[in-house]
């Protein structure tokens, strides 16, 4: 095994990753280490380089959207070695009440591969054996590194916090990296699907995987589209993956009495709401954090069976991470960026 392994260190904030050699991660008991052969990016991975997650430190090796190979296996495993892999990034306590309630993706005791713990963008990660779940290495490794969080994380948001049904009218505010992937596990949920963006060629792309209505919010009005779409019934559920303040003002005017605002991202820290759209319409805000494990193992077989295919804008070699990364903050990313080994 090597001593040693090439990593992109985040080792001061707001600065550039700086690729460098770091010790080789051996596995230990009830783990096994992975070799890495692409690693996704995230806006999450942004908000890490600029501070802005408080669980993070430095030095440390950010990424977790993964896909690899078993490498080396820890005392008490018994894995293929070869076997491809998606890693899954919570690393869970499995007895607490969350855990043992099925929200094991609030665990009190939670870490995250790429957050607290060394993530994938490095040519070798360590995790334990149960995260390491199998894929079939028939899906392109771009599109299977994605898979662990945007699509998993959209599974969960629609089937889970969103309560999806079919015929249910569902708006994506923000269809980007994540969005893309949320259309295709909607039309699988037989939703009517809406989607926003600024930027036409985002609205294409949305068009061409399957969106009924797609909204150009610089240029059009978000209410007076949804509004003259559905005869003024509005929307059943809104999906905010922007995460900024006036996005839940804007998903609250577009939903229907009892209908629910989906929470996904989080650019800012704080927001306001109207009270009495919220009690007298019966109104819900919730949250959404990534997935659970069987979740993934759920979404994984649906990409197997070609229902979801994980949509990629582009791949850079491991050696431009910095290069993606800011293609990525100054909004020149159509989709879903990998890092490819």
């Amino acid at each position: 095994m090597p001593d040693f392994m090439k990593a992109a260190v985040l080792e001061e904030y707001q600065k550039p990753l700086v690729i460098r050699e770091v010790p080789y991660p051996k596995p230990g008991r009830g783990e096994v280490t992975i070799r890495i052969l692409a690693s996704g990016l995230c806006a999450s991975d942004l908000h890490l380089q600029d501070g802005r997650i408080p669980s993070s430190h430095v030095p440390y090796i950010p990424g977790h959207e993964m896909v690899g190979e078993i490498y080396e296996l820890g005392e008490g495993v018994d894995r293929p070695l070869g076997q491809r892999v998606l890693g899954f990034i919570d690393i869970t306590c499995n007895t607490c009440r969350l855990c043992t309630s099925g929200r094991a993706n609030l665990c009190l005791s939670l870490k995250r591969l790429g957050f607290e713990l060394d993530g994938s963008h490095a040519q070798f990660c360590r995790l334990p054996a149960q995260n390491a779940v199998p894929i079939c290495p028939e899906v392109p490794v771009e599109k299977a590194a994605v898979i662990p969080d945007a699509v998993a994380c959209m599974y969960h948001a629609i089937r889970e916090k969103g309560g999806v049904r079919a015929g249910d009218r569902v708006l994506i505010l923000g269809v980007g990296g994540l969005g893309i992937q949320g259309i295709q596990i909607l039309k699988y949920f037989g939703a009517e699907v809406y989607v926003t963006s600024r930027q036409d060629q985002k609205l294409e792309i949305a068009r061409s995987f399957g969106a009924d209505l797609c909204i150009n919010t610089g240029r059009q009005d978000l209410t007076e589209e949804i509004r003259r779409f559905t005869g003024g019934e509005m929307c059943d559920v809104v999906l905010d993956n922007i995460g900024i303040a006036s996005t839940i003002e804007q998903s609250l005017q577009v939903l229907r009495p009892a209908g629910r605002v989906v929470v996904i991202g989080y650019a800012d820290q704080e927001f306001t709401a109207v009270y009495q759209h919220i009690m007298l319409k019966e109104k819900e805000i919730v949250g959404c954090r990534a997935s659970n494990l069987h979740e993934l193992k759920e979404v994984i077989r649906l990409v197997e069976r070609g229902v979801i295919d994980p949509y990629i804008y582009r791949t850079y070699p491991f050696e431009a991470i910095n290069q993606a990364l800011d293609d990525l903050r100054n909004g020149k990313s159509l989709g879903r960026t990998v890092l490819v080994f």
